[in-house]
């Protein structure tokens, strides 16, 4: 008897085992079901769809762009150019990202879909630090200039913009980006420390960053100084306290070295003390 009871407790068991897991199959395939069905319904319904351009600026109504000031918006909506006419569903956010991220201006963004059939881009720009006065090019010879932040990124405004910015030189566009950041934060770690001292700066030669070279006005007088990489502002304002006396000695004096603290050298003569 208790063999008996045994046998059918155990295939009590096995039923209720084999009604689980046929009911948990029917499960999974309803949901796979249920998904596809969605799924198709998110790509092919028109209620989901980008709407095109409606007219040949690339201007579509469900793509909202915002944050931009000087990134090209035109270059943004070229990105998103393959979405417009198909659902929002398709649209993969992650690489439209990465894509805006391509862009120079861009230093972040972020890519978000609103049901049931706009995009909002959201932007940050990078902010220049500085022009940067490039190689002249090799077709005409004609000197270039451009921005940079303080990443080292080159920018290239696409609209007309005014900036009040310090001129930097020895910059090259070729250089990895690491190797120009380093040259502009020893840049900006030297202006921070000159203060209003930089007024009369025109500009800043980085080609060897260990010893920064800066272009100074002084009455009607132009000259390079060279302040090597610390201690800036005594040793620009020890020239400023005796440029009258250097300008007596040596009114045809063109560059300056200061990289001896209260030392001024005329390049090419021995140094004196000041």
């Amino acid at each position: 008897m208790t063999a008996v009871a045994g046998g059918m407790w155990e295939g009590i068991r096995w039923g209720r085992f084999l009604l689980w897991l046929i009911a948990g199959v029917l499960l999974m395939v309803g949901t796979l079901f249920a998904w596809h069905f969605t799924e198709e319904f998110l790509i092919k319904d028109s209620r989901f769809r980008i709407a095109e351009p409606e007219d040949v600026s690339g201007q579509s109504p469900n793509l909202i762009v915002e944050g931009t000031r000087y990134a090209s918006v035109a270059q943004i909506r070229h990105i998103f150019a393959e979405d417009f006419g198909r659902s929002l569903y398709l649209v993969p956010i992650e690489k439209r990202r990465a894509e805006l991220l391509a862009i120079d201006w861009i230093a972040d963004a972020s890519v978000a879909k609103i049901w049931p059939r706009t995009l909002k881009i959201q932007v940050v720009e990078r902010v220049p630090v500085a022009f940067v006065h490039l190689k002249p090019n090799s077709k005409d010879g004609m000197s270039r200039f451009a921005l940079i932040d303080q990443d080292g990124f080159i920018l290239r405004p696409k609209v007309a913009a005014k900036f009040t910015l310090p001129v930097i030189t020895g910059v090259r566009e070729t250089e990895p980006v690491v190797d120009r950041r380093a040259r502009i934060h020893r840049v900006l770690a030297m202006l921070k420390d000159i203060g209003p001292l930089n007024k009369e700066i025109s500009e800043i030669n980085v080609a060897d960053p260990n010893n920064l070279v800066v272009t100074e006005h002084v009455e009607d007088t132009v000259v390079n100084l060279m302040l090597g990489e610390e201690n800036y502002a005594e040793r620009l304002q020890n020239f400023i306290n005796n440029y009258a006396e250097i300008r007596g000695k040596r009114p045809d004096v063109t560059t300056l070295d200061l990289r001896v603290d209260g030392v001024i050298t005329a390049v090419g003569e021995e140094r004196h003390g000041k």
